[in-house]
């Protein structure tokens, strides 16, 4: 699907509870990177929603007019509970423990305003949830977008949810030649659970032949992996890149394979943001095996978007990995089968999906 044919779609019904002027996106978060900044960032323009009138909106203790860059040609402002309870559809994009409060806070002030009716919050991952949040949490659609945290919510707190495929919205791409491409890039958080180590001791042993690794950086993580002098890490890292699709787009065109070896504890299987970004642009993935297989018996089989081989490349440590890129094996089929995953991504509603489900809460 062309970018211009994404937004040729019919119009939301009339009788939408929801519409392109009433739902606002609320953003819990302290950081301004990452997975669920790129989630916000697409469901934003899934939802085709208007970069120069609707801001993201982010918690604070102060209500601000002024507008802040969010990246990618969208802008967020800082708003208070007052202004808050004025609202009256609002999805969270992402909570972290930081701002588990405002959930509590927001139901409580609502008891007496009743101005905010319908009440979506995506779960990422575990992290994102607490049992003291549990009696609020009961109050809200949950969404959630891998169905393995689907699961998970229900078997741990009895939490129903909604599954819905990430959205992605199908910016235009360099478009450089395939044949051009070449080397190995690593575009995920520096931070726990990405296994960042795995890449550094490849690096260590690939001499010339490195990986070359961008993303924003958990320093905690850094040091406590790396050490102090962080010499090795030093020698692979190439800074952050600029929040926006054109580069992005420049930055994977140059590459051959994406490699993002992340494990998220009961959670796996499904896709994430560095993996539809890899495949968008036309490069390789490299996961890790234990993402794709059901070794923790975390989620079932079916649930699993990837097969070594067919739609990516898998390894479990340093040594298979540089084995593999010493290897540099061709990657047309396994580029060709993996984009059979994207179009769900990005011919998924959200709007007309979370629309329905408010009706049929409400009805």
């Amino acid at each position: 699907m062309t970018e211009s044919t994404y937004f040729e779609r019919e119009e939301i019904d009339k009788k939408s509870i929801f519409s392109l002027q009433s739902i606002d996106l609320l953003y819990l978060h302290k950081y301004f990177y990452g997975g669920v900044t790129t989630f916000t960032v697409h469901l934003f323009y899934n939802m085709r929603l208007d970069p120069n009138n609707k801001p993201v909106l982010h918690f604070s203790i102060r209500n601000e007019k002024k507008l802040r860059d969010f990246g990618y040609g969208i802008k967020y402002k800082n708003i208070n509970f007052d202004h808050l309870l004025d609202k009256k559809d609002v999805l969270i994009t992402v909570i972290k423990d930081n701002f588990f409060h405002v959930i509590s806070e927001l139901e409580e002030k609502n008891q007496r305003t009743l101005k905010l009716k319908n009440k979506f919050l995506v779960i990422h991952d575990h992290r994102d949830i607490s049992t003291r949040m549990i009696p609020y949490l009961k109050k809200w659609n949950l969404i959630t977008i891998r169905k393995t945290m689907q699961d998970y919510l229900k078997q741990r707190y009895d939490l129903e949810s909604t599954f819905l495929y990430h959205p992605f919205y199908p910016y235009p791409t360099s478009g450089e030649s395939n044949l051009d491409r070449k080397g190995t890039v690593s575009i995920s958080r520096i931070g726990y659970g990405k296994n960042i180590d795995i890449l550094i001791n490849a690096n260590k042993k690939l001499g010339q032949k490195c990986i070359d690794i961008y993303g924003c950086i958990t320093p905690k993580y850094v040091y406590l992996t790396f050490g102090k002098d962080n010499t090795d890490f030093k020698n692979s890292y190439h800074g952050k890149f600029k929040k926006s699709f054109f580069t992005i787009s420049k930055l994977l065109s140059k590459y051959k394979f994406v490699v993002d070896l992340s494990l998220i504890k009961y959670d796996g299987g499904g896709t994430q943001y560095t993996f539809l970004e890899a495949i968008h642009n036309g490069c390789a993935l490299i996961l890790h095996r234990k993402w794709i297989e059901d070794i923790y018996r975390y989620y079932k089989k079916d649930y699993c978007d990837f097969k070594e081989g067919y739609n990516c490349f898998a390894v479990d440590n340093s040594d298979e990995l540089t084995e593999l890129i010493r290897k540099d094996p061709e990657t047309s089929n396994i580029v060709k089968n993996s984009k059979k995953l994207l179009e769900r991504h990005i011919t998924i509603d959200w709007l007309s999906s979370l629309s329905n489900k408010a009706k049929t809460i409400y009805n």
